[in-house]
């Protein structure tokens, strides 16, 4: 099984390499590739991912589902795991989610995560299991990391071009179509806008943008360009 590894960024240039070479050391059980789409970082994140990746597409703009969907139209691979710059798949990820999908008819599950951990305290904790939660109700976060197939990712229409909220529509997607599966292994997630927020902001900000986007509200009005940018950053 060949997997497509698709990672958004946006000056992750002090971390992106190691973060990349982590992932190589961690993934030799299965062949993959590793695309990194960029969002126009000014910070040489270009220049330090193409060491370590196959391929890096210059986006030029700031916005994660259009990056994702950009990187899913030039993978190859039989499965597609797009992950954020600064998450951490799980030592196995590889061998868990070959497991899942071997095991699993695509007409039962539409799409799996892995179990996120914010860090330790109280209320990153609580985090966590409520993140967690929410993948049980159908709304994964682009933290967990999205693993699908090419064929269900074409079929459910990709991400959509949100610089926000774009994990929460394209979670909405998948749930249309069929489960989407909360794995055991743990994600470890940075979480940098959300620790600096603080837990409870961010997640009653997150939950208040939901909503208005489920009332109606167009992504545009709720992301104007100097917010998405700030957001991406």
């Amino acid at each position: 099984m060949k997997f497509s590894v698709v990672i958004a960024a946006r000056n992750e240039g002090p971390q992106i390499g190691s973060a990349l070479k982590r992932l190589r050391q961690i993934s030799r059980s299965s062949e993959m590739e590793v695309i990194v789409v960029d969002g126009g970082s000014d910070d040489g994140t270009v220049a330090a991912a193409r060491d370590l990746a196959d391929e890096v597409i210059a986006f030029g703009a700031s916005n994660r589902g259009a990056q994702w969907n950009a990187g899913a139209q030039k993978a190859t691979g039989d499965v597609l795991f797009f992950l954020r710059a600064d998450a951490q798949p799980p030592g196995n990820w590889q061998q868990a989610l070959e497991r899942f999908w071997v095991a699993t008819p695509t007409e039962k599950a539409s799409a799996a995560v892995f179990s996120v951990d914010y860090g330790s305290g109280t209320a990153l904790r609580l985090l966590s299991a409520w993140s967690n939660a929410r993948v049980r109700a159908g709304y994964a976060a682009a933290d967990h990391g999205f693993c699908t197939t090419p064929e269900i990712y074409k079929a459910v229409g990709g991400f959509p071009s949100f610089p926000e909220l774009e994990d929460f529509e394209f979670s909405r997607r998948l749930a249309a179509r069929g489960r989407i599966v909360l794995l055991p292994e743990v994600m470890h997630a940075a979480a940098r806008r959300m620790r600096m927020q603080g837990p409870l902001r961010y997640a009653l900000r997150r939950v208040w943008y939901e909503t208005r986007y489920k009332l109606g509200a167009k992504p545009e009005d709720l992301f104007p360009p100097e917010r998405a940018a700030k957001a991406a950053a």
